[in-house]
């Protein structure tokens, strides 16, 4: 093994068993990345302004305005949660408001923090006639420059990642997709053996989660010809192959896992608080390896970099996997839309039992090819639990959660009473997306926004 392979995997290791804490008995904890479309009534975006407007009120409410190193600009709030901050921000659109909720002990505490959400911006949205919606997608406004969000991330992507596949390029470059999704995130804490097998389960278990949350059928105005329109971007943004979605093969071992994203390309560091892109690198272990690299800064001009590292966790961050081990080391499920208020912890309750059913979860995807795995994740971002591929989703929906039930049960704290929408959805053979769809259909998209507005408790 090169000795700068064993630096990265050095770095990861580290950073898995950081998380152990030494005390001898892992302590699984689970966090939420929960996104969310702000609009005006009729469904459009609201404008730039409100929200900074909305980081004013939050600091009004006692948060502590987050400002952008970058641009200069408040770029959030937070407040202190139980172990870490409940984060308030916005990612490559300005107009997706995300809550990135402190990890908690169980789903129960983590569902009091999320109940806390719609109290916290009902009150704003009533005073500003906008609403925060529980959809995977902007139903209305196109992806544009216009709603690009103005900080150091969103800076750089058409330079690094050209493409027009998708927009024109009167409209803009391709990545600006990525300005109207609203996913649900979510992470768990997982003891350092355990976590790539549980990267590799989630990945597997794509189709299914996909068919059950599928919450993005109605954007640009009109219902889209998929029911997670949200997920397919990530394929339709062309520079990103390989690097999105399930994996082409599972992962072997932390080892492998480190190795195959160091050979995809670098995209960014960051120094003293500002990206430095990286362009002249075929691979991570290139840039890795150099001495001292040549970057770009935000206008372009070339930057020395003496590579370190911790740029391991940033390029990782680039790497899009429905299932990922993330910048903190936690396991990062990311293949949900955002769900209807009703069911906001859904996404959570599956990736947590997941985690604690990994045997079974192994058990029942080694009946498939991997890459039949692939193929069902297709079949439901286009038909949700009514998608066929070489298996019957409602049939693969179905086992999933049982399995997410067997771990739920075997964590002895009656969370799995928590799955009880997606039950509801598995015996009804409808999906969020279905209902927005027909919504949509029978009474329009104001209609829509009123059904999936975020309401006081």
């Amino acid at each position: 093994m090169s000795e700068v392979l064993e630096s990265l995997h050095r770095q990861f290791r580290d950073g898995l068993h950081a998380l152990d804490g030494g005390a001898g008995r892992f302590e699984h904890r689970i966090g939420a990345e929960l996104k969310f479309p702000l609009v005006n009534l009729g469904g459009t975006a609201a404008n730039r302004e409100m929200t900074e407007v909305f980081w004013h009120y939050l600091a009004e409410q006692g948060w502590e305005l987050v400002i952008d190193s970058f641009s200069g600009n408040p770029a959030g709030a937070r407040t202190p949660g139980e172990r870490n901050d409940h984060v308030a921000s916005c990612e490559t659109g300005y107009c997706k408001i995300e809550f990135s909720l402190a990890h908690a002990a169980d789903l129960f505490s983590l569902q009091r923090s999320i109940d806390m959400l719609p109290d916290l911006i009902a009150p704003f949205a009533e005073r500003h006639t906008v609403r925060f919606l529980g959809l995977g997608i902007h139903p209305v406004t196109p992806p544009s420059a216009a709603l690009l969000a103005k900080q150091g991330r969103a800076s750089f992507w058409d330079r690094v990642f050209p493409s027009n596949t998708v927009l024109t390029p009167e409209e803009g470059d391709d990545y600006l997709l990525f300005t109207v999704n609203t996913a649900s995130h979510v992470h768990v804490s997982i003891a350092p053996e355990a976590a790539v097998r549980a990267v590799n389960v989630m990945n597997g278990f794509s189709g299914p989660i996909i068919a059950l949350t599928a919450n993005s059928s109605v954007w640009r105005g009109d219902v889209s010809d998929y029911m997670c329109t949200a997920e397919k971007l990530w394929d339709w943004w062309a520079p990103a192959e390989g690097r999105v979605g399930v994996p082409k093969r599972p992962f072997e071992s932390t080892e492998d896992y480190v190795e195959a994203i160091a050979k995809l390309g670098p995209v960014y560091v960051n120094r003293d608080g500002h990206p430095i892109t990286l362009r002249r690198y075929p691979t991570f272990l290139d840039y890795f390896g150099a001495e001292k690299a040549i970057g770009e800064d935000a206008e372009g001009n070339p930057v020395e970099v003496v590579p370190e590292p911790g740029d391991i966790e940033t390029h990782n961050s680039c790497c899009w996997y429905n299932a990922r081990i993330s910048r903190y080391y936690t396991v990062e499920s990311r293949v949900c839309d955002q769900q209807p208020q009703e069911a906001l912890i859904v996404p959570a309750a599956l990736a947590l039992g997941l985690a604690f059913a990994l045997d079974e979860g192994q058990e029942e995807l080694d009946a498939y090819s991997w890459d039949d795995l692939r193929a069902a994740r297709d079949a439901a971002c286009k038909e949700g639990l009514e998608g066929e591929s070489s298996m019957s989703m409602m049939v693969f929906a179905q086992r999933l959660l049982n399995i997410v039930e067997t771990g739920l049960k075997r964590r002895g704290r009656g969370e799995e009473q928590l799955l009880e929408p997606l039950w509801q959805r598995l015996q009804q053979r409808t999906c969020p997306a279905d209902d927005a769809a027909a919504i949509v259909r029978e009474r329009g998209i104001e209609a829509l926004v009123a059904e999936r507005s975020m309401e006081p408790k």
